[in-house]
């Protein structure tokens, strides 16, 4: 079996030809470092794969990478990583691809996947009154946090009407809520500790899914 460093160097065919005989990239060898449990607080594959990310997701974009990695949780992480380390906040491609994941992981749940809680984002307990950790956003919360009405509006500017139909037609309209009242919908939890938008944001999760 490959490793991941030769996958990464295969070209786009040799990999066409692979995904068709296994049905997936079969990648193995890799672990994930959570943010909670890492020097620089940042969430990492432990294997560099990037190469072979970019040419997935160019010539098949997320949804089908996810699938050619096996659309298990694995693939969820991987691709997660991969956006979060190119991720800038008004980067349109890497934005859409987010969207792109959110559908698919909604998707993942719905076909009976389990939640994936990995800690993504952390910051240390600081000078408050607490010792709580001031960040612990897990990896569902970030992924889902996506669908997020009023962030997608900014984000995406006058291209957010055709995000929301996006969105819409993938099934889960109901993360929007009303569009334009920026009331409804999924609260978005990110984690922090002086957010009180936790319990809403999970109650909405277990009735959806």
């Amino acid at each position: 079996m490959p490793s991941a460093q030769a996958l990464s160097k295969m070209n786009a065919k040799a990999l066409d030809n692979l995904i068709h005989n296994s049905n997936r990239v079969p990648v193995t060898g890799i672990s994930f470092v959570q943010a909670s449990a890492s020097a620089d607080h940042k969430y990492e594959t432990s294997v560099n794969i990037d190469p072979l990310l970019i040419g997935l997701i160019a010539n098949r974009g997320v949804a089908g990478t996810l699938s050619a990695l096996g659309g298990d949780a694995d693939a969820f992480r991987i691709v997660w990583d991969f956006l979060d380390d190119n991720y800038t906040y008004y980067n349109t491609g890497v934005n859409h691809g987010f969207i792109d994941l959110a559908i698919a992981y909604g998707d993942y749940l719905k076909a009976g996947g389990s939640e994936i809680l990995d800690i993504v984002k952390y910051a240390p307990d600081g000078a408050d009154a607490d010792s709580a950790p001031d960040r612990l956003q897990t990896m569902q919360d970030n992924i889902l946090g996506n669908l997020h009405e009023a962030s997608i509006a900014d984000k995406f500017g006058a291209a957010a009407s055709g995000i929301f139909e996006q969105i819409q037609d993938a099934g889960y309209g109901a993360f929007l809520g009303v569009i334009g009242d920026f009331s409804d919908g999924r609260a978005y939890y990110g984690g922090n500790n002086y957010e009180t938008t936790e319990l809403a944001a999970h109650a909405f999760d277990q009735n959806f899914f």
